[in-house]
């Protein structure tokens, strides 16, 4: 008998709802005896042995290759807006003022991404592919329905938008850039749905691959695009629409010439089935929501700043402050993503010990990372608020950006409950309690940063955020170890 005959063999004298993973030379086999039954599936990849064995090194494996893209992608974000504002002010007031509608696509795409990678991961974990691939393959075709509607949607909605809010000043500028996005957007869409799958089967760094390439390649093309090329904002469009359309190339080749993914996503088998898009739904919009609701949330955080003496300089700092503390919470996100597939596959194997094992690893994993960027960040700030005023029009910013940034270095330790409690929620199929926490922790902040601003100072506001930065996440964490508990104790029914 072949080694992996054998493991079958022995693993029928094991006890029910436990999974094991066998490896030889030529293959791996996953067998699962639930209920009494074995399920025998046919060979995996060493991702997806990867994603359903160890979780402390599952989340190491998956969560690196997160971070390296993350990273990348907010490097691209920042050298992006660099070459725009060569175009001059108009061109960055555009970009601001095109912003909520960007981060509805994001919203958008990243909802049916996030609902299609728990529920593929969970059928993984279940041991049943054949329903991963149907839910793949539904994604799909969701995606491509609802990016080509958005599009038109959003061609016809954008310019009367931006009018309303008072662009016309720029709308030329609006125009330009946003035509050739909304244009393009099915690629976006395609591109996040893609990433999303590879990591549902824990293909983390092709994932990586994805992400990393088209934020390099916009790199290059963008100063072409915009200048050499002289087609300005449009050009800018265009250099986004391109690298992400070339960086999607390696996953149609993994998906369907090379054909080495554990997960077939299959063109039209099936169309639409209406319980599993339900599935996709209920985690994928309510995570289309939470990016609205961050949207909302910080710009109601704007209006309040705005509101006090310093004025727009209050909202220069603070949305300043925050685009250097998002770059230093990359890790915490990357772990979050890391968390979603593999706590989902242990959930859909029912190995509720293993779900678990994960999460709390990953938290103390996250909570020493940011503990150690906080200091780091806190002796580092003077330097980091240089790239903020290091003009003469700013620089008289410098010591009041510094001191926001060292304010909120006393929150990061706690963040990754918040962001790894999300992800938990996501795992396991609870999409609205995901959201409910998301929502929470962004809201909590506003009511007493409205109080303080009515008497305070700044610095009182910006200790008021730093304190309920805490408090959210902390709240949230305890929930989400309430919501464990009574999984691991097998209070929660498997849906």
């Amino acid at each position: 008998m072949t080694e992996c005959a054998h493991a079958v063999r022995d693993a029928l004298r094991i006890r029910p709802y436990r999974i094991f993973v066998f490896s030889s030379k030529n293959a791996c086999v996953y067998i699962q005896r639930d209920n009494g039954g074995i399920v025998t599936d046919s060979p995996m990849t060493k991702d997806v042995e990867t994603m359903l064995g160890s979780p402390k090194r599952a989340i190491r494996k998956m969560a690196v290759p997160m971070v390296v893209a993350m990273f990348a992608s907010s490097i691209n974000g920042l050298v992006d807006a660099a070459w725009i504002s060569g175009l001059g002010p108009g061109a960055l007031a555009a970009i601001g003022l095109l912003f909520p509608l960007f981060f509805i696509t994001i919203g958008v795409s990243g909802g049916i991404s996030i609902g299609a990678s728990s529920a593929i991961a969970r059928h993984i974990g279940a041991g049943n592919r054949t329903d991963a691939e149907r839910t793949a393959s539904v994604a799909l075709t969701m995606t491509i329905v609802s990016g080509a509607l958005f599009s038109v949607l959003m061609l016809m909605v954008t310019r009367p938008l931006m009018m309303a809010i008072g662009g016309a000043d720029v709308i030329e500028y609006c125009m330009d850039y946003a035509n050739v996005m909304f244009i393009f957007a099915i690629v976006f869409f395609i591109n996040s749905l893609m990433s999303s799958v590879l990591r549902s089967e824990g293909s983390a760094k092709r994932s990586m691959i994805i992400m990393v390439a088209g934020s390099l390649l916009n790199l290059v093309l963008t100063p072409i695009f915009i200048y050499t090329l002289g087609w300005g904002m449009s050009g800018a469009a265009f250099a986004t629409a391109v690298a992400l359309t070339v960086a999607t190339i390696p996953a149609f080749y993994w998906f369907y010439i090379k054909k080495d993914t554990y997960i077939k996503i299959r063109v039209g088998k099936p169309h639409f089935e209406k319980k599993v898009a339900k599935d996709i739904f209920r985690v994928g919009i309510p995570a289309s929501f939470e990016f609205m609701a961050v949207s909302i949330a910080v710009i109601l955080m704007n209006i309040i700043l705005v509101s006090t003496l310093e004025g727009t300089d209050a909202v220069a700092i603070y949305s300043s402050g925050w685009r250097i503390l998002n770059i230093i919470m990359i890790p915490a996100l990357g772990i979050g993503a890391a968390v979603v597939p593999i706590c989902a596959a242990a959930y859909g194997g029912r190995d509720n010990p293993k779900v678990r094992m994960a999460f709390v690893y990953s938290l103390k994993l996250c909570a020493v990372t940011m503990a150690a960027l906080a200091v780091l960040l806190f002796i580092t700030a003077d330097l980091f608020s240089m790239l903020f005023s290091y003009s003469e029009e700013t620089e008289y910013l410098h010591d009041k950006l510094a001191l926001f940034i060292r304010i909120s270095t006393v929150f990061l330790p706690f963040i990754g409950l918040g962001i790894l409690s999300s992800s938990l929620f996501q795992a396991l199929g609870m999409g609205t309690k995901a959201l409910i926490s998301t929502v929470f922790r962004n809201f909590v902040i506003i009511p007493p940063a409205f109080i303080i601003s009515m008497g305070g100072t700044l610095v009182d506001i910006w200790w008021t955020v730093a304190i309920m930065e805490i408090i959210g996440p902390v709240i949230v964490g305890i929930w989400c170890m309430l919501i464990l508990r009574a999984l691991v104790k097998g209070k929660i029914i498997y849906s």
